[in-house]
């Protein structure tokens, strides 16, 4: 299945489900306009744009403090969701990112 959105799923993929209503849906332009695709890959070395990839909170994190130094938006679009993730690491230990 592809679509433009990058879905943040709450814990471990199922290996099925797409477009869960307590998911965050991140458009790819804006994924490219903010350059956290560079975030992405320099933190997680296993990063598929076009798969999936669990994130932890210790690699997000990293992730935080490798977009704050970005000449963008980047740092202040991820803390957006700080409630979403703090939920999402108390209860499931790791979210993951399904690609497009």
């Amino acid at each position: 299945m592809g679509t433009c959105y990058h879905e943040f799923y709450k814990g471990k993929w199922d290996g099925k489900t797409f477009w869960k209503s307590d998911s965050i849906l991140l458009h790819d332009d804006t994924l490219e306009e903010l350059q956290l695709y560079k975030a992405f890959t320099a933190v997680l070395p296993d990063y598929d744009r076009y798969g999936e990839t669990q994130v932890n909170q210790s690699q997000w994190e990293a992730i935080l403090d490798y977009a704050s130094q970005l000449d963008t938006e980047a740092k202040p679009a991820l803390t957006e969701a700080a409630a979403w993730v703090k939920n999402v690491f108390e209860n499931e230990g790791v979210f993951t990112i399904l690609g497009i």
